[in-house]
């Protein structure tokens, strides 16, 4: 006979976790959003009470910067190719919008079946 593990009363089980996704930057030029998404990240690894109760009822999955290569060039608004990816998410290119297409393929995958470990296809 094989045994289901026991959870607290307190703790949920993975399989009821809700699921919360975080992005950050997709303008370049959002530079506060990265000392707010490293304090997110910094409060919930840490020991505070909530933050324990949010681990046991919530999985986060954080994505702290969707435009990497507009900030290492210092653009303000848009990426190397010269797009404003909040334009772009309807129907992201997976050469024009690597990042996006990624992030939005994920966020489809988990909503269409939250039970299976996510996978990314990268072209």
């Amino acid at each position: 006979m094989a045994m289901m593990a026991e959870f607290p009363k307190n703790v949920s089980s993975e399989r009821e976790k809700k699921l919360v996704f975080l992005t950050a930057r997709v303008h370049p030029g959002e530079s506060p959003a990265s000392f707010v998404c490293q304090g997110v990240i910094d409060f919930l690894v840490s020991q505070h009470p909530v933050a324990q109760i949010l681990r046991d009822h919530v999985i986060f999955k954080i994505v702290p910067m969707l435009n990497p290569d507009g900030v290492y060039l210092g653009n303000y608004r848009c990426s190397l190719m010269g797009f404003d990816l909040n334009r772009h998410w309807q129907d992201p290119s997976p050469w024009a919008h690597p990042t996006l297409h990624a992030v939005k393929q994920l966020i489809v995958q988990m909503d269409q079946d939250p039970q299976e470990p996510p996978t990314l296809s990268i072209h």
